[in-house]
């Protein structure tokens, strides 16, 4: 049997969604999958069926503060002793590709089973969107930018040991998230292969049925698509109720809390206001949508381009990655950002406005998704996997 071992970072559902559906072409193609991860990754396999494919791996992860931020003064001060659990993850992922004997290791932005894959002769297919360590402001002085290069080049070295490196992300000077790569030279290690995001072929006559289900169709719509660890999703949600109030004397609101355990009835909560838990119909409701208001996670605004949806996004507080994806989404002309310190009802209610009331923003997102277009990121992921899975 041609088996494929799909080593996947559990924070969030962004990476393993794309690993599910990796793993379905691949088991149409003959291929025998098995997953490693931990934390909302293993949570979510197992809520999809695929629990029986898991190995559980050892969690490593970031804290989260109170507020719903990235806890950095917890998270920096005990980075040391991450080292020990990430031992512990080699060796887990050791022993696991020694039962499972695959033919490829994947790699979705792990660098324990590289590691583990190289030390037992594996081929290791990598893909990211994330190549280096980006510091929280606070600590991105002089000391902190030095540091910061010297821990990039690091990575870099270690990523490289993979037999390939695929950024699932446009290539310049489209690159969402170049600020991590900014100052590395990676063009001899990286193949940029475009977004991963699902290929949506829709019925009309499912998007007709919730449309009508909900009421829509008379306003514009604004979507709310709340995603990231579980943790960081109060605040925001609270916010977009508050803000929703408002918004709905002009607009559609449907609000998705993304909790995958929640139930999928949806409820009213104000004239044109609709609160889900968890969303089943969330393709069509990106269908009928004029805006999106979301996160600035990397495969959420993959989305947003990929179906020509203008955004307007709140990065999780203190979250490196996500505030320089959404200062390079605002900087492309594809939407706004609002910072996570700045969010209030107000200020999503004006920059909702202005998004909805400028056209320009939904025809700079329309010239980027053309160039998204181009690339099939899952296809050429998988055709690479394949190469080394025969």
């Amino acid at each position: 049997m041609r088996r494929v071992y799909f080593g996947v970072f559990g924070s969030g559902l962004g990476h393993v969604t794309r690993a599910i559906r990796m793993a379905s072409i691949l088991s149409d193609d003959g291929y025998e999958v098995r997953y490693s991860t931990s934390g909302q990754g293993a949570v979510h396999l197992e809520a999809k069926g695929l629990g029986g494919r898991v190995e559980k791996a050892p969690h490593l992860d970031v804290e989260w503060n109170p507020e719903g931020g990235f806890s950095s003064h917890r998270v920096l001060p005990q980075f040391p002793f991450t080292f020990n659990t990430f031992l512990k993850q080699v060796t887990f992922e050791r022993n696991a590709m020694r039962r499972y004997d695959p033919r490829v290791v994947v790699s979705d932005s792990r660098l324990s089973p590289v590691f583990a894959a190289k030390s037992m002769g594996y081929p290791v297919v990598t893909m990211l969107n994330q190549f280096k360590i980006l510091f929280p402001r606070r600590f991105r002085g002089k000391v902190g930018k030095l540091y910061e290069r010297i821990a990039g080049d690091s990575l870099g070295l270690m990523w490289a040991l993979s037999d390939e490196v695929l950024m699932t992300d446009l290539p310049p000077p489209y690159t969402i998230a170049e600020a991590n790569i900014a100052g590395l030279e990676v063009s001899n290690i990286v193949k940029y292969v475009g977004f991963t995001t699902p290929d949506v072929n829709l019925r009309e006559e499912d998007v007709g049925r919730v449309r009508a289900s909900l009421g829509l169709g008379k306003r514009p719509l604004v979507f709310c698509p709340v995603s990231g660890p579980e943790p960081t999703k109060d605040r925001f949600v609270r916010t977009l109720i508050a803000a929703a109030r408002e918004m709905s004397k002009s607009y559609d609101i449907v609000i998705s809390m993304g909790y995958s355990k929640g139930t999928t009835e949806p409820k009213r909560f104000c004239d044109g206001g609709w609160l889900f838990e968890w969303c089943p119909v969330k393709d069509e409701l990106l269908e009928l949508s004029t805006l999106l208001v979301a996160r600035a996670g990397h495969s959420t605004i993959g989305q947003c381009i990929d179906r020509s949806k203008p955004a307007v996004l709140v990065p999780i507080y203190n979250h490196p990655e996500q505030v320089a994806n959404a200062e390079k989404f605002n900087s492309l002309g594809l939407g706004l950002e609002i910072k996570a310190e700045d969010l209030t009802p107000g200020a999503l209610v004006e920059a909702v406005s202005t998004c909805v009331g400028d056209g320009g923003f939904a025809g700079r997102v329309e010239a980027v998704s053309k160039v998204s277009k181009r690339f099939n990121g899952t296809e050429k992921c998988v055709e690479i996997i394949e190469s080394y899975a025969k």
